[in-house]
């Protein structure tokens, strides 16, 4: 892409300080946020309000190591953690709000956005599940356990624009974002 996608320029700010800051308007208690590759330039560029920061410097090894990383920052005290991507402009507090509602109703030990029948991030997942995930490894993430074991999931139905991608993971997803998004109110 040019540069980090975590650093991309939606409405004047970089697309993580977005994300970052619909995580502190949330309920949620704590929010660790992981950094990797580029990390440096990464924490310079973004405010993280009420946001910890950590540096994976295992980030080589690939995403299950940002998955272990952030959890094993977390306390003992805490439950459940949810997991949300960096690249995923459309997060809001309120839907992070309704993904942790959606958990707690369903009674199940993980709960992710359902779009057209398959599961998304972010994703919450209760700690007994956290031993299956720190035993994931290189670009092994969440989703391939979740989708193996459906019963453990609690869905949350997505609410994406047509044509509009969830995440970005290519520019031309970027460029039919913002082409989606310039209809749009920002």
């Amino acid at each position: 892409m040019g540069t980090p996608k975590q650093l991309l320029p939606l409405d004047g700010r970089p697309l993580l300080e977005h994300i970052v800051g619909s995580a502190c308007d949330s309920s949620l208690d704590r929010i660790v946020v992981v950094l990797g590759a580029a990390g440096d330039s990464i924490r310079h560029r973004v405010r993280f309000g009420r946001a910890t920061v950590i540096v994976n410097e295992r980030h080589a090894l690939g995403m299950s190591s940002s998955l272990h990383a952030g959890l094993a920052a977390l306390g003992e005290d805490v439950d459940r953690a949810m997991v949300i991507l960096g690249d995923q402009p459309d997060i809001s507090a309120d839907l992070i709000d309704r993904l942790l509602e959606a958990h707690a109703a369903s009674g199940r030990p993980a709960a992710a956005l359902s779009l057209d029948g398959l599961l998304h991030p972010p994703v919450v997942l209760s700690r007994v599940l956290w031993q299956e995930v720190t035993s994931l490894t290189g670009d092994h993430g969440f989703g391939q356990l979740l989708r193996e074991r459906p019963e453990l999931v609690g869905l949350l139905d997505a609410e994406v624009a047509p044509g509009r991608p969830i995440d970005i993971d290519t520019p031309d997803d970027w460029r039919r974002y913002r082409g989606s998004a310039a209809g749009s109110p920002s």
